[in-house]
């Protein structure tokens, strides 16, 4: 009994930790494609707009390279906020590919903030 007793509270301890640090899959992170060690970093950028009251707000980023532009081979997408934070779509462009167009979209009433990298080669 005594045991029984134990296991029950070390789970719900566990679930109660998990639930306050957000890694339940409250978070929107995304992966597309796969890194090599070759790649190079093409791109690093923090996208962040404000939230609207009973609203959703959308954001979009357009990765343009100048120069001799270099093939997407990984995009790593990590939602900073963890409650409550944004979608990411793609919709033009991506691996395979040496531009893409990424649009945001906030859960009603919250804002956006999460990370774009953009790895690729030549």
């Amino acid at each position: 009994m005594y045991l029984c007793s134990v296991v029950l509270l070390l789970l719900s301890t566990t679930y109660s930790i998990n639930g306050l640090s957000g890694s339940g899959g409250e978070g929107n992170d995304y992966t597309y494609g796969s890194k090599a060690t070759t790649d190079t970093l093409i791109a690093r950028e923090t996208i962040t707009k404000s939230k609207m009251m009973l609203q959703t707000v959308t954001k979009t980023y357009t990765l343009t390279q100048a120069g001799t532009a270099k093939t997407i081979t990984y995009i790593q997408i990590t939602d900073l906020k963890r409650m409550r934070g944004a979608s990411a779509e793609i919709t033009s462009g991506g691996v395979g590919s040496t531009t893409v167009t990424i649009k945001f979209t906030s859960a009603r009433g919250a804002g956006i903030k999460s990370q774009v990298e953009i790895w690729g080669s030549t």
